[in-house]
């Protein structure tokens, strides 16, 4: 979903209207994505799974509660990461970047990491970054925006745009470079529909993308955002990977 930055994400969760209409979950598909994603990884109980990019903890409480897993919660906003402790005392919170997670090399069996890669900055890095800590034969869960203009010419380097809309990419080159960090794909699934639904209930509610949007942002930039979202023609994706290695490793 566009927002203005990754950093000022706690302010849409504090935007009643928002909450309202998303029940406070800042991506399409919301905890029942998550749960299937979880369903089809198949971690064991008790795998350790780094939640890069948890936000307020609601899928830190699904991986715990329903899945028994040992969930671990990255994020860079303190803001987020006390949010998530109030809700969650008990699973440990590291307050860092997805390019830099300060744990030691191959200590999780999972990661996910929903509607982050595409605003981190540097997607290849973030990649290896997360294939570092992942231990072989790890899964790594990804839910995220892509684009559909296969001839954008973005580079992975480029500075930080305004949303994922803008920063947004071809899923051609999203799988390539999971590929590059060490990744062998295990399934990927087409989520789109579940964006144009959350689009719908905004429309629905507010009567434009750009009205809603303007709750948030200057109405210059819920233009430019929604001018954006028109050139790229943005779709969501589910992908699962497993790091490459012997599984027992």
């Amino acid at each position: 979903m566009p927002i203005a930055a990754a950093d000022q994400s706690f302010a849409l969760y504090e935007q009643k209207a928002f909450t309202d209409l998303t029940g406070g979950l800042l991506r399409p598909g919301g905890l029942a994505l998550t749960a299937r994603a979880m369903e089809l990884c198949g971690l064991p109980p008790g795998s350790a799974i780094l939640d890069v990019g948890c936000g307020p903890g609601h899928t830190l409480s699904l991986l715990a509660g329903c899945f028994q897993l040992r969930p671990v919660g990255l994020d860079r906003s303190d803001s987020m990461l006390r949010r998530a402790g109030q809700g969650n005392p008990t699973i440990p919170l590291i307050q860092a970047g997805a390019m830099a997670i300060p744990v030691r090399d191959a200590c999780f069996d999972g990661i996910i990491s929903e509607c982050v890669l595409s605003l981190s900055g540097d997607i290849p890095a973030t990649l290896k970054e997360m294939a570092r800590v992942l231990a072989p034969g790890g899964k790594l869960v990804l839910t995220d925006i892509f684009s559909r203009d296969t001839a954008r010419q973005k580079s992975f380097g480029a500075p930080a745009m305004r949303s994922c809309i803008t920063t947004a990419l071809p899923l051609e080159r999203i799988m390539a470079a999971v590929a590059a960090a060490g990744f062998s794909s295990l399934l990927l699934e087409d989520q789109s529909a579940l964006l144009k639904q959350l689009a719908g209930q905004i429309i629905f509610s507010y009567g434009s993308l750009e009205i809603f949007w303007q709750l948030f942002m200057g109405a210059d930039e819920a233009r430019s955002t929604c001018r954006a979202m028109q050139g790229a023609r943005p779709g969501y994706y589910l992908l699962i990977a497993q790091k490459e290695g012997d599984d027992n490793g």
